[in-house]
């Protein structure tokens, strides 16, 4: 586990890394957030197939406490999602195999110093994959794929912490649908940007209440050719946008309005060679910015907007290129500057040297 520091505010240039956890195999699916005031992070320690949790012992993230296992037995904590629910942290996940649920789990502090016991909030088959948890209408919602039906889902608790959970809604279900989701809350209402991958197409759908109980018509955003992986969806400059990955590009996408009913024109964000998986969308000092992974030259890279509607970019900068680093990456705003958790590969596949590292520029 590592973390790195950038010279200037925009991300122009990075900092060595710093290892946060080695301990084996960790790293996979890492989700950032700002826990109590400092960064935190949620993700898979793929040697024991344990969910971990992760804070910094300050606000920039120079030094970090000893991660923590959530939960674990065979499989825990792929597709996991961090946010702060009702001031603790919380984290949706997938409890793979032999029971392939969809977990949710909250710690009994502000910090996370301890934890809660885990919920299985959908059990209904394999359910529980491509999760993204945020704070709809007060309480902690989910957005997921549902394995088994090749289903969109949606899912709220029936309260602020999360103790108890709703029946989950299948918002779509025309094809195999669902994977790569991304929930955020549009104009009031919780909207998710997703894959068809029957179509091959990015999809976006909004419900029609603040809390989801019911749905929107789901609508196409970009069907060129295979389009819409690894999707991140926030609001930017008042309408809601996506980065994604499409035909081995990074892409963005940003609504005509705030609803994101109709849709402007998809930007090629990079093309210098298979660029875009492990996208991550957010908005910096009032410019949208992303996190990714070229594939071609296994480097962790960033890029702003050069306007705060993201219609042109500026040149995308490598944040990390010691060994495979930028997989699963994850960006957030800490004291108002880009910072990234990511997945660092180093050694031969199987050989158990996979690192985690967090890229925060200053």
């Amino acid at each position: 586990l590592k973390y790195v520091r950038a010279t200037n505010a925009n991300g122009s240039s990075w900092g060595t890394p710093i290892t946060v956890d080695s301990a084996g195999n960790v790293g996979e699916f890492t989700s950032l957030a700002i826990v109590n005031g400092n960064p935190a992070i949620s993700f898979r320690d793929i040697s024991k197939g344990y969910l971990k949790y992760v804070r910094a012992l300050n606000a920039n993230g120079s030094s970090w406490d000893t991660p923590q296992e959530i939960d674990g037995t065979v499989q825990v904590g792929d597709y996991n999602s961090l946010a702060l629910v009702n001031g603790n942290p919380a984290i949706s996940y997938y409890y793979g195999w032999p029971c392939r649920d969809l977990r949710y789990v909250r710690a009994l502090d502000a910090h996370g110093l301890s934890w809660g016991t885990p919920i299985n909030v959908d059990s209904a088959g394999d359910v529980g994959l491509h999760t993204s948890l945020k704070v709809i209408n007060g309480n902690p919602a989910i957005s997921y794929y549902d394995a088994t039906n090749a289903d969109l889902k949606y899912v709220r608790a029936n309260d602020a912490s999360g103790s108890s959970w709703g029946t989950p809604v299948t918002v779509d279900s025309a094809g195999d649908v669902g994977l790569h989701t991304s929930l955020a809350v549009v104009g009031g209402n919780p909207a998710i940007s997703y894959y068809d991958a029957t179509n091959y197409d990015l999809k976006y759908v909004r419900a029609n209440d603040a809390s989801g109980s019911s749905w929107g018509t789901p609508v196409v955003v970009d069907s060129t050719g295979n389009v819409g992986q690894y999707t991140s969806l926030e609001v930017v400059n008042g309408n809601p946008a996506i980065s994604y990955y499409g035909n081995g590009l990074l892409k963005y996408v940003r609504a005509n309005d705030a609803d994101g009913s109709s849709w402007g024109s998809p930007v090629t964000v990079d093309s210098g060679g298979d660029v875009g998986r492990y996208t991550s969308l957010t908005v910096i000092r009032g410019f949208p910015a992303i996190s990714y992974y070229d594939v071609t030259n296994e480097n962790l890279k960033f890029v702003i907007a050069s306007e705060p509607n993201g219609s042109t970019w500026r040149t995308p900068v490598v944040a990390d290129s010691t060994g495979q680093a930028g997989q699963f990456s994850s960006l957030a705003v800490i004291n108002g500057v880009p910072a990234i958790s990511y997945f660092a590969y180093y050694g031969a596949y199987g050989q158990g040297y996979i690192k985690f590292t967090v890229a925060r520029p200053y």
